[in-house]
């Protein structure tokens, strides 16, 4: 086998790996999100505070260049669709103040949570790229999971598949 075939089908392969870890998929936990995390002015909450309305979680970091090109669309829909839909960004990586920095350039309004260590994208979401967003039904558990950026269309879409939205 020549080298420039063995690099053909390496290529390929990290195509299709990437395109894979880019595609929505995974719908359904076994049970609500449990637990609390810290925000950027250094209270703490907890998912149960967002029951009863469904939650759009997007995990980004500053250094994520598709996380920065995805999020006018999610303000877009945040905006759109008013109060029946929660929108939670949840910061990975930066401190408080790269964090505060870059929300403040992509525009975002609505509510922030940190995730510094990945505890919640990776322990609880199981998430392993960013941006990664995640849908919660009214209950807290988790019924969309998407790696990979979003567009206005593919995340209204699937709100009214799932019924979270009319």
């Amino acid at each position: 086998m020549s080298v420039r075939r063995v690099v053909a089908d390496v290529a390929l392969v990290v195509t299709l790996i990437a395109l894979v870890a880019c595609t929505s998929g995974s719908s359904g936990s076994s049970g609500p999100l449990e637990g609390s995390f810290g925000r950027f002015d250094g209270s703490t909450t907890s998912f149960t505070s967002f029951r009863g309305k469904p939650v759009v979680m997007n995990f980004f970091s500053s250094t994520c260049i598709p996380c920065q090109s995805e999020m006018p669309a999610l303000e877009q829909v945040h905006q759109t669709l008013g109060d029946q839909v929660t929108f939670l960004g949840m910061d990975v990586q930066d401190t408080v103040e790269g964090g505060k920095a870059f929300v403040a350039t992509v525009g975002i309004t609505w509510e922030l949570g940190r995730d510094p260590n990945a505890e919640i994208l990776q322990g609880q979401v199981h998430g392993t790229v960013l941006p990664t967003t995640v849908i919660l039904d009214r209950d807290g558990k988790i019924v969309f999971t998407h790696a990979g950026p979003l567009d206005v269309g593919g995340l209204t879409n699937v709100l009214r598949d799932k019924h979270l939205i009319k």
